[in-house]
């Protein structure tokens, strides 16, 4: 697995831990704080950030997509 594959699945995880309540207390805040430098897990982390919390129906499904994107990158 590349470096970027491993990125693209810790950001995949880092969403889904959240939306399962399984992430660290600070996690979330972390993820969504600190830039990354692939342009487009970046953009991944920043429509994840941007989704109120906490998150309705709607917004988890939005997130269940970010994964899922993050997830397909990591495959490549």
């Amino acid at each position: 697995m590349t470096a970027e594959q491993e990125d693209a699945s810790k950001v995949a995880e880092t969403i889904r831990a959240f939306l399962e309540g399984t992430g660290g207390d600070w996690d979330w805040d972390d993820f969504t704080s600190c830039p990354l430098r692939d342009p487009q897990l970046d953009s991944i982390r920043k429509r994840a950030g941007a989704v109120e919390l906490p998150p309705d129906q709607e917004e988890r499904a939005a997130l269940e997509r970010l994964a899922g994107e993050a997830e397909r990158l990591a495959q490549r």
